[in-house]
């Protein structure tokens, strides 16, 4: 039951309102027609290399907050890193947040709006307060919910797949690493945090199980948008198509806000670690109140012009964590002497 809601836990943080949409998976892969089904082999063997790597690094440490976890993967408590990695979780929750209404088609700084993001900021609290507990089990719950809608909206617009070429191939490698990338960046921590105490075969299972649902999905979604190309280009592809049944697009609608927010709480997650106030409460207060301010700005310029920061970061940890640079099996004193560095640090600090 533990791997299982890991793995639930690792899915919900990455699929978030773009994937269950089906925009993000048609931006990145069907434009491509055909091609892009030979791409979700390399898409799979990242996602498990990545996620199995971070799931080994968090088992034998006890990561509870940001710094521990950067000090261990990058072998060095660089300032540069900290800022980037605490602007990188501002943008994506911030996005997140002003994520919510604008899917709700509200105008922005109306009263509704207003209204609405204090209701997010409660609730957020709420659920950060309680750390990666409540999150596990939000996601044990609404996980399965949001992948079966996603599995029947397919099921009833399954059409013969048409090869449709809307992009250069050539550009179809770099979305690939860009996509995972970015992915794996988000929920990094939450990885490595979930995993303390699992033996090297369990990360190795909910590495698998968890690519392997991901990688049959997004292959699933791809072949039911080039099915239905005229959705191609939508906003919301498969919310599109679920209207073919009034109730399952209410369904899907719904489904849609708990994928925002199950991503939301993953990055606030990660956001709170790097709060160090004497009450505790401030550290649950503050990122999300901050988070919260910078929601008013539009969620199209959080998407076009802030994103790609989060892109080169995710390029930089891909980088750490490949074998040339990260072999566990010849780290791990450097590990626990990093990780004893931190505490030495937090305790000075103190």
């Amino acid at each position: 039951m533990k791997q299982l809601k890991i793995v639930l836990l690792i899915i919900g943080t990455i699929i978030g309102a773009g994937f269950v949409s089906g925009k993000e998976i048609s931006s990145f892969f069907s434009i491509f027609g055909y091609y892009s089904f030979i791409f979700i082999i390399p898409i799979f063997f990242l996602l498990y290399y990545l996620i199995n790597k971070l799931l080994i690094l968090g088992s034998i440490n006890r990561i509870n907050n940001i710094d521990k976890l950067n000090l261990i993967i990058f072998k060095k408590n660089n300032k540069i890193i900290k800022i980037f990695t605490f602007i990188s979780f501002i943008i994506l929750s911030s996005t997140m947040m002003s994520a919510i209404p604008t899917a709700f088609n509200i105008k922005m700084y109306s009263f509704m709006h207003i209204l609405t993001i204090i209701f997010i900021i409660i609730i957020s609290c709420i659920a950060i307060y309680k750390d990666i507990s409540f999150i596990k089990n939000l996601c044990t719950i609404i996980v399965p919910i949001i992948l079966i809608l996603m599995v029947v909206v397919c099921f009833v617009n399954i059409k013969q797949p048409s090869n449709i070429l809307l992009s250069n191939i050539i550009l179809l490698p770099y979305n690939v690493l860009t996509y995972v990338c970015r992915n794996i960046f988000l929920s990094y921590f939450v990885i490595a945090k979930s995993s303390y105490g699992l033996k090297s075969k369990e990360c190795k299972q909910i590495s698998l199980i968890t690519s392997i649902i991901l990688s049959f999905i997004m292959a699933f979604v791809i072949y039911i948008e080039l099915g239905n190309a005229d959705y191609l280009t939508s906003s919301m592809p498969l919310l599109f198509l679920s209207q073919k049944y009034n109730i399952l697009y209410i369904l899907y609608l719904i489904v849609l806000q708990f994928a925002i927010f199950t991503t939301l709480i993953s990055t606030l997650l990660t956001l709170k670690s790097f709060f160090k106030f004497k009450h505790k409460i401030f550290n649950v207060i503050v990122p999300t109140l901050i988070c919260a301010i910078l929601s008013f700005i539009s969620f199209d310029y959080f998407v076009i012009y802030l994103y790609p920061v989060i892109g080169i970061f995710g390029f930089y940890l891909l980088f750490y964590l490949m074998p040339f640079n990260f072999s566990f099996q010849n780290t791990n004193q450097n590990i626990h002497k990093a990780s004893q560095e931190t505490q030495n640090n937090s305790g000075r600090h103190n």
